[in-house]
């Protein structure tokens, strides 16, 4: 049984099934609120390899619903790696934008380089433009063996 009986008392069980049933199922809180429910049912060591924690995980787990409720349980802010971009780098791209829309992701890249001294990538700057309401339109592709002539030709005689 571990450690369950000690750590997660009969009172943090209940607040813990109660709050359950108040959120969605497939909540990051739920989950780990069904992490706390197994500790107490099954124990700390079995419920952590079956979530795929480490006991000291599950274990931080209870004391921050202990301390603070289920608010607690919520990833914190700030996680993963942070952009290079900045506010004002995304106005004076969206300036950019607004003023020649033909430019390619490439021409803010060496803009951004130029002006800024900013190495980006080009899906940084992709999901800039899908942020800012951006989209960027792709040529037609152009098979190899056209011939120009005859396209200038051919758009002569149509009629449209």
């Amino acid at each position: 049984m571990g450690l369950a009986p000690q750590l997660i008392t009969e009172e943090i069980y209940q607040d813990a099934v109660n709050a359950l049933k108040q959120i969605s199922k497939e909540n990051r809180i739920a989950i780990r609120l069904r992490a706390i429910i197994a500790a107490k049912e099954h124990g700390v060591a079995i419920t952590a390899k079956i979530f795929n924690i480490t006991t000291t995980t599950l274990r931080s787990w209870v004391k921050k619903f202990k301390k603070e409720n289920k608010a607690s349980l919520e990833y914190n802010p700030g996680r993963g790696r942070k952009s290079k971009l900045k506010e004002e780098h995304l106005n004076a791209m969206q300036k950019w934008i607004e003023k020649d829309s033909s430019l390619t992701i490439k021409k803010i890249l060496k803009k951004l380089e130029k002006e800024y001294g900013i190495k980006s990538s080009k899906s940084a700057v992709h999901r800039v433009l899908m942020k800012l309401d951006f989209s960027y339109i792709t040529p037609r592709p152009k098979h190899y063996k056209q011939k120009s002539e005859q396209k200038a030709e051919f758009k002569k005689n149509s009629k449209r």
